[in-house]
């Protein structure tokens, strides 16, 4: 069983997330964190196979969060579910090594899709996203 923490501000969101990976097999959701200094504390308590974060969020920086818990759970596949698409998004998430970036815009089916495909030991980002990387990576974008 696969146990899955959500490190996100936006209330509703934990609440259908919660409601979706409870129906999904195999994945146990062992809640949220609001507030990124709190998140780090449980993430190291809890240790979760799977952490879905948003970058931007209160008590913390979400770049600082991300090497943190690269860092201290190198085993824990860490998304990044994020409203913002831009350069420096994907930089942040590419810097701090996530597995996955998923635009919210995207939906749940999404964000199952690059939790199954992190899970499988494959990384995976979203067609924005990847765009985005894709020009990180060339040069070709400016942040």
């Amino acid at each position: 069983m696969k146990r899955i923490l959500m490190i996100e501000d936006e209330a509703m969101l934990t609440e259908l997330f919660g409601e979706y990976v409870q129906m999904l097999p195999d994945f146990m959701y062992l809640g949220y964190e609001s507030d990124g200094s709190a998140a780090l504390a449980r993430c190291l308590k809890e240790k979760p196979d799977v952490i879905v974060q948003d970058i931007r969020l209160p008590g913390a920086s979400g770049l600082d969060l991300l090497i943190e818990l690269r860092k201290k759970l190198p085993e824990t596949k860490v998304i990044v579910f994020s409203g913002s698409l831009d350069a420096r998004s994907v930089k942040t998430a590419l810097d701090g090594d996530a597995h996955a970036f998923v635009e919210k815009a995207y939906g749940l089916a999404e964000l199952n899709k690059a939790i199954l495909e992190v899970v499988a030991g494959k990384r995976y980002y979203s067609k924005g996203a990847q765009d985005f990387a894709t020009r990180l990576k060339a040069g070709t974008v400016e942040l």
